[in-house]
C-alpha cells in the first residue's frame, strides 16, 4: 500500500515540475519571439524611411541628370494629348 501510494506521489511530483518547467520554457520562448519582432519592426521603419528617400522626386530627377544626362524638355516640346 505504502509503495503504490509512493508511486502515485512520485508520479504527480513528476507532473508538476514537468508542467512548471514546460511553463518557463514557453515563457523563454515568448520572451526571444518578443524581442525578434520588436527588431523586425525597428528594420521595417528602417527600410520605410530608406524607401521614402530613394523615392524623392528630387533625388530621382538629380539622378537622372546627373547620371543619365537627361534633360527637362522646353515648353515647345511638350504635347498634351486628350482622349476619349
Amino acid at each position: 500500500m505504502i509503495l503504490l501510494f509512493s508511486v502515485f506521489f512520485m508520479v504527480g511530483a513528476l507532473a508538476f515540475v514537468w508542467s512548471n518547467v514546460k511553463m518557463i520554457k514557453f515563457s523563454y520562448d515568448y520572451q526571444a519571439l518578443l524581442h525578434e519582432r520588436n527588431e523586425l519592426l525597428r528594420k521595417n521603419q528602417i527600410l520605410k524611411v530608406e524607401r521614402e528617400s530613394l523615392q524623392s522626386l528630387n533625388r530621382i530627377r538629380v539622378l537622372a541628370r546627373e547620371e543619365l544626362g537627361l534633360i527637362e524638355p522646353a515648353n515647345t516640346d511638350r504635347v498634351t494629348i486628350f482622349l476619349k
